[in-house]
């Protein structure tokens, strides 16, 4: 017998003991070599092996009395013993030569020095799984081991076997455990540096000017929100915890809807940004920008809406002051424009107007005194005639016929009746000619007046426009027939020289719209609220549509280049406005143009 129980007991747990230390994970090699030495001590064995399953492969372990290059090897196919135990799961004694064995008839000799006297070899089975063999050897001894020993050594081959699977089991727990400390380190290094990089991510949020946010679809429930929200709002961070509505209740009810429109839509368009108002409590108003997007998860499941907010107070602030310097600009670029264009054509009209005058006044001195000699003529004329007259009741107390037979005859050649009669009808047109010339001077004279804010005066519009006919008739005469229909109006307080302006530019359009032949209807009213109207309708060609709207801008005109500065009926405009006045224009292609002006009876002039 190899042990007895007593002892078969205390070798187990002395080799229970020597799996719990950590020889096996600290060395390997020396480990299964202790083991193996171990059993051959309590087994009383020369020479023997320990072979293991280890992935799937059966491995020598561990060996004594083999060549040390077979240490760690799998099993070959020359290792007959092994195999057998292996393939039947049962222990095998052997004496002798190998291939006098007849389990092993095929099995090629094996040289003396290698062939051992005796040998036990045992499976290592755990439930239904073999975990490897046991083979011990007697070199000179061939009666040392019996069947006996091979039916009582299995016993011990199953506690071997479970002794090694528990050192296996403990090598994995120890490894486990090992590695469980590892990652716990490594989680607690992480975990550190994880909560490290989280506060200097919140020392960077919390030292941002914008206010960084994320809350809740649907609730609106706060999930964090950075301490900016205090500097801006004016209110503790914890109060927006505390009430998830309070950031939409201190929104500006001018912005309150279309910031809850854009919220509403977010999960459809997936980020929006917005401009609004929120009140402080103070009453401060602030100005923010927010950009904001919905977050959803690998299933399209809402999470969270991420948030970052700015405070362009100061941005809005600078961007409207700069919107009034820019309008400010503008208006004072417009009125320069103005100023300018209205400046070329005073000069202009103030040019004309001294040349007028100037003619004015040459045409006035001769036109005075063929007035003046007409009259005389007439007289002297008239005189003559009686006095012919005289001399025809004569001729019929005169007896004379040689004398009077000329006479008569030259009387007859000069038509004498007819002269008589003539030559009053051609001084009464001579008069009136001349007297029409100097109704035209007057009234280039009246329209050519030069002058300046303080000519304001109240006038008679209609005569300002039969004025202005006058002026123009040479414009007017071979396109257009001129029908007036004038209402009853009364004297308007204004600037009569340069609404006469606007009357000739107006007239003067009117007739060059016209192709051929048309009419120029001149009509005048009232209407209710102290205010006259005057209208200039012509049958020309008409304004396209898509030109209405800028007829009045300076230098805009529809006329061949070199026929218009398209200055005129942007004077025209200012002038009415200067005047508290309106002027309309209606107008259709083909259909002929109306301008309507529209003044205040009395208008207070600039400083009055």
């Amino acid at each position: 017998m190899l042990f007895n129980e007593n002892k078969q007991l205390q070798w187990i747990n002395e080799l229970y003991q020597l799996g719990q230390s950590d020889s096996l994970q600290e060395n390997p090699v020396q480990f299964y070599r202790d083991i193996l030495r171990f059993i051959l001590e309590g087994l009383d064995a020369d020479t023997g092996s320990l072979i293991m399953l280890d992935n799937e492969r059966y491995v020598i372990k561990s060996g004594v009395g083999l060549p040390e290059a077979c240490i760690g090897r799998p099993i070959s196919d020359h290792s007959a013993v092994i195999r057998w135990v292996l393939d039947n799961r049962r222990a095998l004694l052997l004496k002798g030569k190998i291939d006098q064995d007849p389990r092993f008839k095929n099995h090629g000799p094996r040289s003396d020095s290698r062939i051992p006297a005796a040998a036990l070899c045992w499976p290592l089975i755990l439930g239904q799984r073999s975990i490897g063999t046991i083979c011990v050897n007697k070199l000179n001894e061939p009666s040392a081991y019996t069947e006996a020993d091979l039916e009582s050594g299995q016993l011990m081959a199953n506690a071997i076997a479970l002794a090694i699977d528990n050192m296996l089991l403990n090598i994995d727990r120890r490894k486990h455990i090992q590695e469980l400390a590892g990652t716990n380190r490594q989680l607690q290094i992480i975990r550190r540096r994880y909560e490290e990089s989280e506060k200097r991510l919140l020392d960077i949020l919390n030292s941002l000017d914008s206010v960084v946010w994320s809350m809740e679809p649907g609730t609106l429930k706060l999930l964090y929100l950075n301490d900016a929200a205090e500097d801006i709002s004016g209110r503790p961070v914890r109060d927006f915890f505390e009430s998830p509505d309070l950031w939409l209740s201190i929104v500006d009810p001018k912005d309150r809807q279309n910031v809850e429109n854009r919220l509403a839509d977010l999960p459809a368009t997936g980020s929006h940004k917005l401009a609004y108002r929120i009140i402080r409590p103070d009453g401060e108003q602030r100005w923010l920008y927010q950009s904001m997007r919905y977050v959803r998860d690998e299933n399209g499941e809402p999470l969270r809406i991420d948030g970052i907010t700015a405070d362009i107070t100061g941005h809005k602030k600078a961007e409207d002051l700069l919107k009034q310097r820019n309008t400010e600009l503008q208006q004072a670029l417009t009125q320069l424009q103005e100023l300018q264009q209205q400046l070329m054509q005073s000069e202009k009209m103030s040019s004309i107007g001294q040349l007028a005058a100037g003619v004015a006044h040459e045409i006035n001195n001769p036109i005075g005194y063929i007035n003046s000699n007409l009259t005389a003529l007439k007289n002297y004329i008239e005189d003559l005639l009686e006095l012919v007259e005289m001399y025809e009741n004569l001729d019929s107390v005169c007896s004379d016929a040689e004398r009077l037979g000329p006479l008569q005859a030259f009387k007859r050649q000069i038509d004498l009746p007819f002269l008589k009669e003539d030559v009053l009808d051609l001084l009464n047109e001579s008069r009136e000619g001349a007297d029409r010339v100097k109704k035209i001077v007057q009234d280039l004279k009246d329209f050519s007046h030069v002058g300046g804010d303080d000519d304001w005066q109240w006038a008679d519009l209609q005569a300002c426009l039969d004025s202005t006919l006058n002026i123009v008739h040479n414009e007017t005469k071979y396109k257009a027939d001129i029908i007036k229909e004038y209402g009853n109006l009364p004297r308007v307080w204004c600037l009569p020289h340069q609404l006469n302006q606007v009357f000739m530019n107006l007239l003067v359009n009117a007739a060059h719209a016209i192709e051929d032949k048309g009419t120029i209807t001149i009509r005048s009213g009232t209407e209710d609220g102290g205010r006259v109207w005057i209208e200039i309708t012509d049958t020309g060609k008409g304004i396209a549509q898509e030109h209405i709207t800028k007829i009045f801008d300076p230098f805009f005109t529809t006329k061949p280049v070199g026929k218009g500065t398209g200055l005129g009926l942007s004077v025209s405009y200012n002038i009415i406005k200067k005047h508290d006045g309106e002027i309309r224009l209606d107008s259709r292609v083909g259909g002929g143009t109306t301008f309507r002006i529209v003044l205040p009876v009395k208008h207070n002039e600039p400083g009055k």
